[in-house]
């Protein structure tokens, strides 16, 4: 069984896709059993002796089909080779909170896995640390550090307003370094 749910993060628009105010806690569909059977098998099939474990976190980043595609594209071609994410969302479901060395399933929107990952390195920063050294880790068009505050801002503040928080500059974000295992670009 694949663990956790998929996390998701926001791209400016001047990338050419259209920015939802709407913050999606899933995709519209997580792989099957099936899907998730058949992408590991050729995983290993493509890296013999691959071990991926018995669950792998299932992650979609993009509030639709077309940033998702976008995205994983980005994480394939090694264009992105880091996520960020909230020790504050982690409490409320502790699925998503990544693990050095897990294994994960990236998704399209419609739970199509496209990508798997291996995290590699994880640091705890807060919002204010987070600088252009940080952001060279996200893909192109958020790595200028007024852009990914922006983005980022807009995007934790959505996911946080349930829990009654906003996005602080002591505020803790870990910072999720992943190598694409599967497909090499």
């Amino acid at each position: 069984m694949p663990r956790g749910v998929a996390d998701h993060a926001m791209l400016p628009s001047y990338l050419g896709l259209s920015v939802s105010n709407e913050v999606s806690a899933m995709p519209a569909a997580q792989p099957t059993d099936a899907q998730r059977k058949e992408f590991l098998d050729a995983c290993v099939a493509a890296n013999p002796g691959l071990d991926a474990g018995p669950s792998q976190r299932i992650r979609c980043i993009g509030w639709d089909q077309e940033t998702s595609e976008t995205i994983v594209q980005l994480v394939i071609a090694g264009e992105k080779v880091g996520t960020f994410s909230l020790p504050w969302l982690h409490a409320t479901n502790p699925d998503l909170k990544p693990e050095i060395g897990e294994y994960i399933i990236q998704t399209t929107f419609d739970g199509v896995p496209k990508a798997l990952l291996q995290t590699t390195a994880l640091e705890l920063v807060t919002f204010k640390d987070i600088d252009e050294s940080y952001t060279a880790l996200d893909g192109p068009g958020v790595r200028d550090l007024k852009v990914w505050q922006g983005v980022h801002t807009k995007h934790w503040n959505g996911l946080l307003e349930p829990h009654g928080k906003t996005v602080e500059a002591d505020m803790p974000v870990v910072v999720e370094r992943f190598v694409c295992v599967y497909p090499k670009a």
